[in-house]
């Protein structure tokens, strides 16, 4: 349609143009003096606002703003009339309308107090209440969507259609192991463990058909460890087409381990009740069957299915006053477990019952105890036999449990019947010193079914040691079951003893031999050279001049192999001496420390000498039940030798320390001398007359003397050396060593 317009010849502009322009423009104009009080105001604020200008007229602006939004308006107002800005944009705010509801006005203020014509602050608002209303629902949503997806405890995440991760809130980050930062891009089947992908791509698919859809998946943490999720899948859909896809998922992770654990148990249980010896099964409160075991089944001689739900006292007649029924109707009433035996001569069988009460009736598990009942009565036959026999007797269970013995073995080990039944033989026989090996050879030749003999260290009831030969036969069913061990446990103490004497005598005939041919070695090498040299000698003096230099000098060669004749007669003294001492009445007890400290004393100028310095680490109950001379000569040997061999290359440097070692003391004298090479010196080490150092003179009797007298008090020596790296020596004395009273502390 088309419109005529016709301008006007002449557009006079008149002062009621420009009001009537004013009154009926869309937006509110107002004018306010210098004290917000209204000057004028347009006639649009009946239609925004419901108010006549008549209304508002002389009214101060403030008593119409939400109190709210005084203070920033106020200093807006104050900025515009005292700066140098002459309009500015108000923030919103509330104003009242007439129905006094309030509505949100975008002011701008123009700063005409200048103007002659004005003389005032002129508004031009406009209601903006639907556009904040807006604003306001968009900020609640966003709320809403911030506390729905970042601050929801369960798993929230958003996905792109190509599945890769776009969002996720904390609680994601937080099962998973990884950063928000790590996400981006991701697709989410690499989070999914590979048995679970297959469900989970299922579910994606479903999602993007714009279908919401359910099910569980199990993700990978960072640390590879798994977790368990029920998840739901939300397709985002806008005008028929799917956005994005938000998963919302909850760790399952307890509550499916703790069902895998259940079903787990339940089959272990399953297992477990399957694998009994004993029959097993349960009867519920109208005593039907609710439950049995394979063995239950087969001593039945019926198929487990359809004994269910079976009335036992229907089925079973026969048990109609016995035992085993009168139990069953007492479990039920006092709910309190019981154990019996009760034979039933119908099946040819005497049955141990135990019957135990639980929510749902009574549980009831037995075992044909016939063959064990036929085996006592032997038993019994067999034990009138044992019981006059000398030997001592055990017989033990197939778990190695005594059952009885008899009263020579009762004589032997001070033990009464009442004290081991019950017990195993290792646990009354043992002690903390019996070789755990003997013990474990013992079980595995019984677990074999093998029969074995051995002589075994055993201990009375008062902690006496004494020799058993134990010879121990196992019994069998006829399933080739071991139900018994016949223990025959006779005391050789008395023999063993003797032999123990024979060994030892054998060893000292050994080392006596060994000094035997030390001291042949010496006649034949040591002392024949200087005797031939006497003869020879006394025999030429005889021929020549007294006065001349020959003889002089045949008398001083004499003179040398007297000394040395004299040398050697001198260390078989000290030998013979070693060998011949009393050395049981010259043992007392010796401190160690006090001793150290004696020998380091009396070899100071030596040290000092040799520009050295001894360090003594011992304890006061570092004690020795020893023979006190020859902890000293060891001490003073083994020291002397360290200052004699010291280096040249550095200070010397002697340690002597002791360690508290099971039931031994050990005590090493280190040095940082010139040392030995072990692999050439050790077959000769503690040889006569062996030395392994050029030097400073030394006749090789010092090692030998150290072995002698620690052999002589119940020692051992060890040593370890390397050339130009030291040397130590270990003593170690074992717990004999400390006399019969023990180790004194």
């Amino acid at each position: 349609m088309k419109v005529n317009f016709t301008p006007p010849e002449e557009l006079i502009l008149t002062p009621d143009f420009y009001s009537s322009i004013v009154r009926h423009a869309s937006e509110l104009i107002t004018v306010l003096n210098c004290e917000g009080i209204y000057q004028y105001i347009s006639d649009s604020i009946a239609t925004e606002l419901g108010y006549t200008p008549e209304d508002l007229l002389g009214t101060y602006v403030f008593d119409l703003i939400h109190p709210d939004d005084v203070p920033s308006l106020e200093q807006e107002l104050y900025n515009l009339t005292a700066g140098d800005t002459k309009q500015v944009n108000l923030p919103p705010v509330r104003f009242k309308a007439k129905n006094d509801s309030w509505r949100w006005l975008s002011c701008v203020a123009t700063n005409m107090l200048d103007n002659p014509h004005v003389q005032g602050i002129v508004t031009n608002s406009r209601d903006i209440t639907t556009q904040m209303e807006a604003s306001r629902q968009r900020k609640e949503s966003q709320a809403y969507y911030k506390a729905l997806f970042f601050n929801n405890p369960d798993l929230v995440f958003t996905m792109s259609t190509s599945g890769e991760v776009q969002a996720c809130n904390d609680a994601v980050v937080k099962l998973s192991g990884y950063t928000r930062e790590e996400f981006p891009k991701s697709h989410f089947a690499e989070f999914v463990l590979p048995d679970n992908r297959e469900e989970t791509f299922k579910a994606f698919s479903t999602a993007l058909t714009g279908q919401p859809c359910n099910f569980e998946t199990c993700i990978r943490h960072r640390d590879g460890s798994k977790r368990y999720l029920s998840a739901a899948l939300v397709p985002v859909v806008l005008e028929g087409r799917v956005l994005a896809i938000q998963c919302i998922a909850k760790d399952s992770t307890n509550e499916k381990e703790a069902n895998l654990l259940v079903n787990a148990q339940a089959k272990k249980l399953h297992k477990i009740l399957e694998g009994m010896s004993e029959g097993f099964f349960a009867l519920d409160k109208e005593w039907r069957y609710s439950f049995g075991n394979t063995v239950f089944a087969n001593f039945l001689n019926r198929d487990l299915e359809d004994l269910m739900d079976l009335c036992i006292w229907e089925e079973y007649p026969m048990l109609e006053g016995t035992l085993f029924k009168q139990k069953c109707h007492e479990v039920a009433e006092t709910k309190k477990a019981v154990q019996f035996k009760e034979q039933f001569c119908e099946l040819s069988a005497f049955l141990q019952f135990t019957i135990s009460p639980f929510e749902g009736g009574i549980l009831i598990a037995f075992s044909d105890i016939t063959a064990q009942v036929i085996a006592q009565e032997e038993l019994r036959k067999l034990s009138l036999v044992a019981s006059k026999t000398t030997n001592g007797v055990i017989i033990t269970n197939g778990q190695l449990e005594i059952e009885w013995v008899n009263e020579a073995f009762c004589n032997v080990t001070g033990y009464s019947m009442e004290e081991v039944v019950g017990k195993r033989p290792s646990d009354i026989l043992t002690s903390a010193d019996t070789d755990p090996r003997e013990i474990l050879w013992v079980r595995e030749q019984l677990a074999k079914g093998i029969p074995m003999r051995k002589e075994l260290r055993s201990y009375k009831k008062n902690g006496n040691l004494i020799w058993a030969d134990v010879t121990i036969s196992p019994i069998s069913n006829e399933q080739g079951q071991i139900v018994k061990h016949i223990y025959i446990h006779t005391d050789i103490t008395e023999r063993k003893l003797d032999q123990e004497q024979l060994l030892k005598t054998t060893e000292h005939l050994y080392h006596q031999n060994q000094d035997l041919q030390q001291f042949n070695y010496i006649v034949s090498h040591n002392l024949r050279a200087p005797v031939a040299n006497l003869v020879g000698l006394s025999s030429v003096l005889q021929k020549l001049d007294h006065n001349s230099n020959r003889f002089a000098k045949g008398l001083q060669n004499l003179e040398t192999s007297a000394r040395r004749l004299d040398d050697v007669i001198s260390d078989l003294n000290k030998i013979l001496a070693v060998r011949s001492s009393d050395l049981q009445a010259a043992h007392e007890i010796v401190l160690l420390s006090e001793v150290a400290t004696e020998v380091a004393q009396s070899l100071q100028h030596l040290l000092t000498q040799a520009n050295g310095r001894i360090v003594l680490d011992l304890k006061e109950d570092d004690l020795l039940w020893a023979n006190r001379a020859f902890v000293y000569s060891i001490l003073h040997n083994l020291i002397s030798n360290a200052i004699k061999y010291k280096s040249s290359h550095r200070d010397l440097l002697i340690e002597v320390n002791s360690v508290r070692k099971d039931n031994s003391l050990q005590l090493r004298v280190t040095d940082n001398g010139s040392g030995m090479d072990l692999d050439l010196v050790r077959p000769h080490l503690f040889q006569l007359y062996k030395r392994f150092h050029t030097g400073p003179d030394g006749k090789g009797i010092g090692l030998y003397l150290v072995k002698m007298q620690m052999n002589a008090i119940g020692g051992k020596i060890e040593v370890e050396s390397r050339p130009e790296a030291g040397t130590t020596f270990t003593l170690q004395f074992e717990l004999p060593a400390y006399g019969p009273q023990g180790l004194h502390n």
